[in-house]
Parts: C-alpha cells; structure tokens; sequence
C-alpha cells in the first residue's frame, strides 16, 4: 500500500471538499511514478506473454491438434465399426437363410426317404402277401391231393371189402375218378 503523506491526511479529513486540482494530485501523485507504474505493468505484460503465454498458446493448439486427431480417429473407427456391424448384419442374415435352406432341404430329403421307405414297406408286404396267397395255395392243393389220395385209398379198401375180390385197375380208375367226383361236386354246393 503506498504511503499517503500526513499532509494529504489533514486535507482530507477538514470538510472542505475536494478541487480539481487536488483530486488530479491525489490520483496521479507523482508523474514519474506513474510513469514507473505504467512501464511497470508493460514489462510485466511482456514478460508474462513471453514466459506465459506463448507456452500456454503452444500447450493449448499441441491439446487442440490432439483432440482434433482424436475426433477424427473416433469417427474413422466408427465408420469402421458401422462397416463391419454392416457386414455381420449380413453375415448372420446369409447365415439365417442358409440354415433354412439346409433344414427345408432335409426336411425334403426326409421326406423322399419316409415315401421311399413306405413304398418299400408297401411292396415288400404285397410281395409277402403274394407269397403267402401262393403258399396258401400250394399247401390247399397238396392238402387235396393228400385227401384226394387218402379218399381213393379208403374208397379202395371199402370197395375190396364190400366186394370181397380184387378190382382191376381200370374198374379201380373208374370207380376213384366218379367218387372225387362226387365229392367235389358235394364241397362246391
């Protein structure tokens, strides 16, 4: 704080107010220290723009070119990101349709493979089935046979009995075939 003079303190504290004059002295005291004052205050001015300002300048565009590469880093690596995203959005949705591709085209395959088999289930029992009909038929006309053969014979040793000699063999014929026929005529009706 700079030192008011005594004198200047009496003036002061009388009530008379203050002139122009004394206002004017009172402010700018001495010229030469206000001069100092003044030159004072660019020196400073100077030595704080060379010692801070150029630096803190320096330090605040190095920060600004920094931030900058930065942003633009961040948005390359967005598109980047937004480019790949785009690719695997693609990539899941070919893979998507290719799945169902492969199960439409298995549950196709299964399908002619479930028709293929019961075709072939289909024709093995008709072939079964004929077999079966052709045993059935085998084993009826072998069992006519038998019986037909066991009727002559009992027909056979009736006929000895009843007649008490021995039939020729064409009377024998005879007799057999009128007896099957007989029969026969007997089971149709």
């Amino acid at each position: 704080m700079n030192h008011i003079p005594f004198a200047i303190l009496e003036e002061t504290s009388s009530s008379t107010p203050f002139t122009r004059e004394d206002f004017l002295g009172k402010i700018f005291g001495n010229i030469w220290s206000l001069l100092i004052n003044l030159l004072a205050l660019v020196v400073l001015f100077v030595v704080l723009f060379l010692v801070a300002y150029k630096p803190v300048k320096k330090y605040v565009e190095k920060r600004k070119e920094y931030i900058e590469h930065n942003i633009h880093d961040a948005e390359t690596a967005k598109k980047l990101y937004e480019q790949k995203a785009g690719e695997g959005e693609k990539i899941i949705s070919d893979a998507q349709k290719e799945a169902t591709e492969i199960v439409a085209k298995a549950e196709i395959n299964a399908k002619k493979e479930a028709d293929s088999i019961i075709a072939d289930a289909a024709k093995e029992a008709s072939r079964r089935q004929e077999a079966a009909t052709e045993a059935i038929r085998q084993e009826e006309a072998a069992s006519r046979k038998a019986i037909h053969d066991e009727i002559v014979n009992v027909a056979l040793e009736a006929s000895k009995e009843l007649l008490g000699r021995e039939i020729s063999e064409e009377d024998n014929k005879k007799l057999i075939e009128e007896f099957a026929a007989n029969i026969e005529k007997e089971k149709e009706v």
